[in-house]
């Protein structure tokens, strides 16, 4: 449960005010998956494809391979099975999603503190449809690694 708020922390930590148009709806992109891409600056439409692969894996119950690519520092904050069952949980919690469009990407570069570590993040926020014409949050975090690598860090949907 310690892992999971921790998680949680991180990817609300990064949500910040909304910096990108609503409601265009994106493609799922078609590439290996997300969990890691070379980052030269960070391309705000290559982070977006990332999120919605790994939303997508998220949906298909893939989220212990999400861990498997994860940043060092998220695998520091939270062991891999604690990952794989609280997120299991939340999307039990929340229901199958029928949609979902973007509606920011952010690029943060935090100080740290004793939950979140210093360094360049990117969170991608997803408004998904679920059950009900429920609309809830998704956010997607990325960190970029010592070695310019960007790498999954966090998911939540609330």
């Amino acid at each position: 449960m310690k892992n999971r708020l921790i998680l949680i922390l991180v990817a609300l930590l990064l949500a910040g005010p909304a910096i990108a148009q609503q409601g265009q709806q994106a493609r799922p992109a078609a590439a290996p998956a997300p969990s890691a891409t070379r980052s030269a600056g960070v391309d705000p439409n290559g982070a977006l494809n990332a999120a919605f692969q790994v939303a997508q894996m998220v949906d298909a119950g893939r989220t212990a391979e999400l861990w498997d690519g994860a940043s060092a520092v998220t695998k520091r904050l939270m062991q891999k099975q604690a990952f794989v069952n609280g997120v299991t949980s939340m999307r039990k919690q929340k229901g199958d999603v029928r949609g979902r469009a973007w509606v920011a990407v952010r690029r943060q570069q935090l100080a740290g503190t004793d939950k979140v570590p210093a360094g360049n993040y990117v969170s991608v926020e997803l408004a998904a449809q679920v059950a009900g014409n429920k609309m809830l949050r998704e956010l997607i975090t990325f960190r970029v690694d010592e070695d310019g690598v960007l790498r999954f860090s966090g998911y939540v949907m609330e």
